[in-house]
């Protein structure tokens, strides 16, 4: 049993040490099992009653600290009943970590490039299968907002339901492009420059992917296009227009484009020639 002085006044073992690191950290991951919940509300009230009992006991006020003492008695069954619905989606998060063998995912958030890649690509798959013209700008480091002011300003949080929604045909957004950044849809229904005269190479393109190639030329933002006539997924980036994409090979861009803005490392396949 290794013992130390800390600050030369107390008997400290490295075993005791690690207990107080192992609490921290367990504290730690159980606020953020429940950051964002009213659990957090909850403990805040706690601890506030925490120290009105330490108040009445340092002033000796023996009503109040009976009745706090008393409350202590059914504190845990009270915290079981406020919290069960925040504790059971934690228990049912962790559950679903460990079956999934995922361990990294349980103590290190991810940065959520991967859910949003998932809610994009799996818009993009259902409009393509239902050939259902579609036209999403994710906007990089080069700010849009003169063309976020030409639509409808969302604000919204990226989701698949909703991307389809404003892409189905008898939506007033429809026609127009959505202009999405790497945590939000920003806006629907936007205008996209279109080319000047008769751009070389664009007389079998339709009018979005048009747009589409106009934009990109002038930023650095990746347009997805989905052709309402066959169905394929092209997209424009700088002054390229590569066609015919697989949902793997979107995935891929789309990761690509975004991951130094979610600062992490994504690991995609080697990248395909883009065609003219």
């Amino acid at each position: 049993m290794v013992l130390f002085k800390l600050f030369d006044v107390i008997d400290v073992r490295m075993a005791d040490l690690l207990d107080v690191l192992l609490i921290s950290i367990l504290l730690y991951y159980v606020f953020l099992l429940f950051r964002g919940t009213r659990a957090v509300q909850m403990i805040v009230g706690g601890l506030l009653l925490i120290v009105a009992w330490l108040i009445a006991q340092w002033w000796e006020l023996r009503s109040i600290s009976w009745i706090l003492s008393n409350l202590t008695g059914i504190g845990i069954i009270a915290l079981v009943i406020l919290f069960q619905p925040e504790i059971r989606s934690a228990l049912t998060r962790i559950g679903q970590t460990i079956s999934r063998a995922d361990i990294r995912q349980l103590f290190f958030h991810s940065s959520g490039l991967d859910e949003v890649t998932e809610s994009i690509t799996s818009a993009v798959q259902d409009l393509a299968k239902n050939h259902v013209g579609a036209l999403i700008v994710l906007e990089k480091r080069v700010g849009l907002r003169n063309y976020e002011e030409t639509g409808e300003i969302l604000n919204a949080k990226i989701s698949s339901r909703l991307l389809r929604a404003l892409f189905f045909p008898n939506s007033a957004l429809h026609d127009g492009a959505v202009l999405l950044n790497s945590h939000s849809i920003v806006a629907a229904g936007c205008i996209l420059p279109m080319p000047t005269g008769n751009a070389e190479g664009d007389a079998g393109y339709g009018m979005r992917h048009r747009a589409a190639k106009a934009l990109a030329a002038e930023c650095d933002a990746m347009v997805i296009v989905v052709s309402e006539e066959t169905g394929g997924i092209s997209i424009a980036y700088r002054n390229s227009l590569r066609r015919k994409l697989s949902i793997k090979e979107l995935e891929a861009e789309i990761k690509r484009h975004w991951a130094e803005l979610y600062r992490e490392q994504v690991v995609v396949p080697e990248k395909v020639d883009i065609d003219n």
